[in-house]
């Protein structure tokens, strides 16, 4: 019977740190980054190597949905405030927020042009918002 040499110490070549623990995840368009919701923050984090590039505080509330525009420049983001936010990526700021669900927003998604983004909410109401404006500019109620 042959014996076996075991290794007994190894040296660790790379630590991957936990970043996403389920919930809401965008995949950037290049595949280069991953936007994900882990409680009250967003972390962006890099797809070759796992790192967290940066991380984004959006409120004291637990982020509830994401989505990235077509061309990756902004990050649209909600929690259980119901405060819709959209974010500039490449300064990781705020550069407009606004409400229109009676409960918290669950879903969005942006437009192939990027200047429409649409969410759905707790409140059974699916909202098409323009992202420049801020304005809904269409309303449909008791969507399931």
């Amino acid at each position: 019977m042959a014996s076996w040499a075991l290794k007994k110490n190894y040296r660790s070549a790379t630590t991957l740190h936990q970043f996403y623990t389920g919930g809401s995840f965008a995949i950037a368009s290049d595949g280069s980054f991953i936007v994900c919701a882990r409680d009250d923050a967003i972390k962006i984090v890099d797809s070759s190597n796992a790192a967290i590039r940066s991380a984004v505080e959006d409120d004291s509330q637990i982020v509830t949905t994401l989505a990235l525009s077509p061309d990756d420049i902004l990050l649209f983001s909600s929690s259980h405030s119901r405060q819709i936010r959209v974010w500039k990526l490449s300064s990781l700021t705020c550069i407009r927020p606004w409400r229109g669900h009676e409960g918290p927003v669950m879903g969005m998604a942006c437009d192939a042009s990027g200047g429409e983004l649409a969410t759905v909410g707790a409140d059974r109401k699916v909202l098409v918002w323009d992202v420049d404006e801020a304005y809904c500019t269409h309303y449909f109620k008791d969507a399931s």
